[in-house]
């Protein structure tokens, strides 16, 4: 599932997928747009876990590229942000996407891929709302973790 989501993210984002619809209508709370959204990935590095329970760790280079490992595979490629959404590729097998980005709580972030095909995210709105049916999750490495119990692996 994960693997053919990113692969449509990455096509998508080749052709220059439109802002999605989520970010025309009324801001969702806590979500990461601008600067804010640079600042809080910008020389940072994050753990985390994807919905189907595979656990993540994520380098956000200064210079734009990223390192990636999870419990089946690394890579390096690169990450920016465009459209306010959180975007990463990488060479070689892997492949990326572009992610809205909402900060649950003081240290942990809800990552919602965005469907370049439809322009909308995966998630409903009301989900996204809610903190239910994100892509990923993720917290930075330096400070303990806030995210509920039981998703923090």
């Amino acid at each position: 599932m994960r693997s053919s989501v990113f692969v449509a993210l990455a096509l998508g984002s080749c052709l220059g997928a439109r802002m999605p619809a989520l970010a025309q209508s009324e801001p969702l709370s806590g979500r990461l747009t601008g600067d804010r959204l640079s600042a809080a990935f910008v020389g940072k590095v994050f753990r985390g876990v994807y919905e189907d329970g595979v656990n993540w760790r994520e380098a956000y280079l200064v210079d734009g590229e990223v390192d990636y490992e999870d419990d089946f595979a690394a890579a390096r490629g690169e990450w920016l942000v465009r459209d306010d959404l959180l975007c990463t590729f990488y060479d070689g097998d892997l492949t990326g996407g572009c992610f809205i980005v909402k900060q649950r709580s003081e240290n942990c972030f809800d990552f919602y891929a965005v469907d370049p095909a439809t322009d909308r995210p995966d998630a409903s709105r009301d989900a996204m709302r809610s903190g239910f049916d994100w892509t990923a999750q993720g917290w930075r490495s330096d400070r303990v973790p806030t995210c509920p119990e039981g998703l923090v692996s």
